[in-house]
């Protein structure tokens, strides 16, 4: 027989089959009886979980409406100490009437100590308006009254900045589906129109929140900014310039409604002031003294007494705490008690010692200080003298530059001047040089040499004529007419000397004049280059800016810089140092950011790149940048309980399934896989060896009664399941069936302990020549466990 033939006959033989399982459920059979079973079980178990399921639900939903009333019923939450609640209830009631009539008030049972207050409002106080001031109309109740918004339906959006509410609020407000949205506390509240508006506007609402991003930059201990608000906002900007986004804003606290918020601002510039304003100490620690942040420094000062190890504070001792340390073992240190003043030698160093449990210490250590408050006076001063010179000033440099302005209009005519004497000195040059040239033609030395030799004959002559006239008298007339010649010779040497003297400073006055006109010449080119224009102009300006000096009204401003000098606060070290401190104590009662900055951009923006930016800014790297979301949506708490009692009915249907699934199973089926049991183990050939090991293996999920009892358990706890809504957490639907077969292969382990049979009835019964469905019915079903079964078969027995 060929392979078609086979296989033809392999599907007819299944056919058979399938049409005998059909044929046995139409007639009167067992198969026909377990069908009806597994659908009255079904049916049972589906009313007995959804009843009690629905019996739980409406318990706790009518307990949950007892305590806060049912869903949208009641507006707002009082929380009152139960000791006040008398009072309170006065007056809650009063303020209802007053600012809301018609209003409704409900009284809650007293949890832990505090007493609820519910109360209704009518539908015109539903507004923004009245839900933001609530804290303020509640706010006198006695009792420290918590006030709490319940109105539904509703959404909240937590985590979002001091400073990006007004924003949100106006965005969301906008929203289709949205009634109004108001400051609830540190959150956004969202009041919607319906309730089924609450899922398009909450996801309108996330994308709002996903198009920006709030960028925190947090400071440690010891790096905070010194005024937060104008850092953020400096740091906005940068941010906004540098990377060239569309928006970003400091909003670590609202800057625009928050009148706090200047204050905060002013007093933390008010305390930079001072501390700029207060001596700063500089202490040099010595060998083996060891001083921190927070120690104390004590200087003699103006007391009588000289400080020495073991003695105690004195009226007129300096006090400092170290606030910093500095480079090269130095500490920073302020003045707390006590003033710079006080202090002697201001140039050089001071002694000090440590103080320690109020008793001053053995460790010392050398201060230099400076005080800002004596250089300011002394500056002051100094600028009301330099003003006080104003007037003068500008009157002498006036003048000079008229006298100047003057010399520029006859500039050209000098330079018209020195050039024709330079001409005059080149022409008197050529003159010269003419003359001397003709001088020097003459030769004098040959003329002079003549001459004198005659003089010194003449000479000669008047000797010997001397000697005659001593004999003869008349001589005397010709010794003077002959020494007389000899004069008149010598003479003539003389002035022919003189002429070549002359012919040689001829010479040199020409050189010189060249000379001259030389750098007469260079010069007269320097001057001809000089813009006299420009410098006639800039006179000009400087001229008309020296009349705007002095116009300016001098004595006003030296009386402003004197009344300034007598203006500026007159205290000690001592007394800033406590302003100081009350400043940081009301700083740190307010809502203000100190350690942490936060910046709302739009988009995503890299942390990596708005890094550097924030270091610049802050002027250090002692900062940590995190990205995170503008806020976060919270839902409506009373929808979130529902939800929970939702699941908590899922849980009841989804447990009540499994016991009813297990009674179901241990009750009516067990009679049945024992039956199967001791069919299969009287058919069963027994194996040896290896083969009866594999088999055992092989047959723990595969025999016919488990099978069938895990069959049966996962149809019966899937049809519960379904039809009661049964659910339990962190399983999913596709376990349902395995957990019921889990449970029916359990049940199978055990059937014949649960559900035993009598061997001899059966094999009497098969004696008798009963079929299985009347073994099944007449001895088996009557003689196991009371059930839903036995009740179905009790009509069908027919040996009672």
């Amino acid at each position: 027989m060929d392979s078609g033939s086979e296989v033809t006959e392999g599907m007819l033989t299944s056919g058979i089959k399938n049409l005998k399982f059909f044929k046995s459920i139409f007639k009167d059979s067992i198969v026909r009886d377990i069908l009806i079973l597994l659908v009255i079980s079904v049916l049972i178990g589906t009313l007995l979980a959804s009843s009690v399921s629905m019996a739980a639900n409406t318990y706790f939903s009518k307990t949950l409406a007892s305590l806060v009333g049912d869903y949208g019923e009641y507006d707002i939450l009082l929380q009152i100490r139960e000791e006040n609640r008398e009072d309170a209830a006065v007056h809650i009631a009063k303020i209802v009437n007053e600012v809301f009539p018609g209003g409704k008030i409900k009284e809650g049972p007293t949890i832990t100590g505090k007493t609820p207050f519910f109360i209704a409002l009518p539908e015109p106080f539903k507004t923004k308006t009245v839900y933001e001031e609530l804290s303020k109309t509640f706010g006198g109740i006695p009792g420290g009254a918590s006030v709490g918004v319940m109105t539904d339906p509703r959404l909240t959006v937590r985590g979002v900045p001091e400073g990006a509410r007004n924003m949100l609020l106006d965005k969301i407000s906008q929203m289709d589906g949205v009634r109004f949205t108001f400051r609830d506390g540190s959150s956004v509240g969202v009041i919607l129109n319906s309730l089924d508006k609450s899922a398009a506007v909450n996801t309108a609402i996330k994308s709002l929140l996903s198009d920006y991003q709030v960028i925190e930059i947090s400071f440690p201990v010891g790096s905070e900014p010194a005024n937060p608000v104008r850092l953020g906002d400096s740091i906005a900007g940068a941010i906004q310039q540098e990377l060239q986004l569309a928006y970003a804003q400091n909003v670590s606290v609202d800057g625009k409604n928050d009148d706090m918020t200047y204050m905060v601002s002013t007093m933390l510039e008010l305390k930079r002031f001072l501390q700029a304003y207060g001596s700063k100490i500089t202490i040099t620690p010595a060998a083996g003294t060891e001083l921190g942040k927070g120690d104390i420094v004590v200087f003699q000062g103006t007391a009588a007494e000289p400080l020495k190890a073991g003695g105690t504070l004195a009226k007129g001792n300096v006090v400092a705490e170290i606030t910093a340390a500095d480079t090269g073992g130095k500490v920073e240190g302020r003045i707390t008690e006590g003033d710079a003043s006080w202090l002697a030698n201001p140039s050089g160093s001071i002694q000090g010692y440590k103080l320690e449990n109020n008793m001053v210490s053995g460790q010392t250590a050398t201060a230099v200080y400076k005080n800002p408050r004596q250089e300011l006076g002394q500056a002051l001063g100094e600028t009301g003298k330099l003003v006080g010179q104003i007037p003068g000033f500008a009157q002498d440099a006036k003048s000079m530059s008229a006298i100047a302005l003057g010399t520029l209009e006859h500039y050209d005519s000098g330079i018209n001047a020195l050039e024709q004497t330079l001409s005059g000195l080149q022409a008197a040059g050529g003159t010269i040089q003419t003359a001397t040239s003709a001088l020097a033609g003459i030769d004098t030395s040959n003329i002079r040499s003549q001459l004198d030799n005659s003089s010194n004959t003449l000479g000669s002559l008047v000797n010997t004529l001397q000697v005659v006239r001593l004999v003869n008298g008349d001589v005397d007339k010709t010794v003077n007419n002959v020494s007389g010649a000899q004069q008149n010779l010598i003479t003539l040497s003389t002035n022919l000397a003189q002429l070549d003297s002359v012919a040689d400073n001829a010479r040199r006055a020409k050189s010189v004049l060249d000379n001259i006109a030389v750098n007469g010449q260079t010069s007269l080119n320097t001057l001809k280059a000089f813009d006299v224009n420009g410098a006639r102009t800039s006179l000009a300006s400087a001229n008309s800016h020296l009349g705007q000096l002095q116009q300016i009204d001098v004595p006003v401003i030296a009386a402003q810089i004197a009344y300034l000098a007598s203006a500026v606060p007159d205290l000690q070290d001592e007394e800033i140092s406590h302003s100081i401190n009350i400043l940081d104590k009301f700083i740190a009662g307010q809502v203000i950011p100190g350690a942490r900055i936060q910046i709302l951009t739009t988009g995503h923006i890299d942390i990596n790149a708005v890094a550097p930016v924030v270091h610049k800014q802050a002027g250090h790297n002692n900062a940590s940048l995190y990205s995170t979301a503008l806020g976060i949506i919270e839902p409506d708490p009373r929808g979130e309980l529902y939800q929970v009692l939702i699941e908590v009915k899922s849980i009841l249907a989804g447990m009540t399934a499994i016991i009813a699934t297990i009674l179901f199973l241990g009750l009516d089926h067990t009679g049945i896989m024992t039956v199967i049991r001791r069919k299969r183990l009287n058919q069963q050939v027994p194996a040896t060896g290896w083969r009866r090991t594999v088999a055992r293996l092989t047959g723990i999920f595969t025999v016919p009664e488990r099978c069938y009892g895990m069959g049966v358990g996962a149809l019966l706890l899937t049809a519960i399941f379904l039809l009661a809504g049964g659910g339990i957490p962190y399983l999913p639907w596709v376990g349902v069936p395995l957990v019921g077969a889990v449970l029916g292969f359990l049940v199978a382990c055990y059937t014949e302990k649960i559900s035993p049979i009598a061997d001899e009835e059966v094999m009497a019964g098969e004696a008798l020549g009963l079929s299985a469905d009347e073994i099944m019915r007449e001895i088996v079903i009557p003689g196991g466990r009371p059930g839903l079964m036995q009740k179905l078969n009790q009509r069908k027995v027919k040996f009672k």
